[in-house]
């Protein structure tokens, strides 16, 4: 099949063109940066560039709409920003789609669209109630799917998850905690860690996503006409500490952790449940928490000496 990425050269779309391409299928990038990949056909585009956008997607059979503003906090510095990248540009994603004749498109959502949980775990159908900017755009982003399912005959699938990690995980400058602990403990700097540490967030290795949209483009090839929405979870929260500590047996150095306040409407704990995606796409986790930082840090170490 030809397959539309947007966003193709970030960490998650780099690591899903490879698994496509594996597959057997065709692959045409869409960013704003070149791939690091040189087999990968990319054109460097905005997705705000509605003209382009009608220029270059057409002739496939899918697109992976990854393409978007990611950090939740710049997200309060700078809403209109995530407005108009986030919600804006996917609306000239699916216009592209709707007038070309492509129907499928999967989307990288976030379970930042349920804000301050009331349950755990996490169910699809519990409130979605976003508590930033970023979240309201996921929401919103999910809601533009759903309603050219509804209006145009797509299919569509959105798929949520929390912490995603593993290698070639770049970001400038680093926010996430798992490359941000690596990067610190490696270089003897402290690591800042908010409260107590005892936070439980669902870590979920990149291999484990890419399988999921592997087999969630399965199943929206076979289901046409359909909107459906997933969570992918481990189910198996992992404190904050828990991964310092799991980063300083890798690398045989001891962290210098230095305690922060707490953040406000932090919740203590925050996973989700997978059982609709383990019933309906037959997916699960596979990579342990200790599995996937041994091997990210072990990217990493190499990527510094390199």
């Amino acid at each position: 099949m030809k397959i539309i990425v947007t966003g193709g050269s970030g960490f998650l779309g780099t690591h899903m063109i490879r698994a496509l391409q594996i597959a057997g299928h065709q692959i045409k990038n869409i960013d704003i940066k070149p791939s690091k990949d040189s087999n990968v056909e990319t054109v460097i585009a905005d997705i705000l560039d509605t003209k382009r956008m009608r220029e270059e997607i057409r002739d496939a059979d899918a697109v992976l709409h990854f393409a978007g503003l990611i950090e939740a906090g710049e997200s309060v510095k700078h809403p209109q920003r995530f407005v108009d990248v986030n919600i804006s540009g996917t609306v000239s994603v699916l216009e592209a789609m709707r007038e070309n004749g492509i129907k499928t498109i999967l989307f990288s959502s976030s379970a930042a669209v349920y804000g301050e949980p009331q349950h755990i775990p996490i169910k699809e159908n519990d409130r979605t109630i976003p508590i930033n900017p970023y979240g309201m755009t996921k929401l919103a982003m999910e809601g533009l799917i759903s309603s050219y399912v509804q209006a145009h005959g797509f299919t569509g699938v959105a798929l949520r998850y929390f912490n995603l990690y593993g290698p070639e995980e770049h970001h400038e400058p680093e926010s996430h905690a798992m490359p941000r602990f690596i990067k610190q403990i490696y270089n003897d700097q402290e690591v800042t860690v908010y409260g107590s540490g005892e936070h439980q967030r669902d870590y979920i290795h990149v291999r484990d996503i890419v399988d999921a949209h592997m087999k969630s483009l399965e199943f929206a090839l076979k289901n046409p006409r359909q909107y459906h929405y997933f969570n992918l979870s481990t189910e198996k929260p992992t404190t904050v500490l828990e991964i310092a500590h799991e980063v300083e047996r890798v690398l045989g150095k001891k962290a210098n952790i230095v305690h922060m306040p707490e953040r406000p409407g932090d919740p203590l704990v925050l996973y989700a449940s997978a059982q609709k995606a383990r019933d309906i796409l037959g997916w699960h986790a596979r990579v342990s928490i200790n599995e996937g930082i041994t091997e990210t840090v072990e990217y990493f170490v190499n990527y510094w000496k390199d």
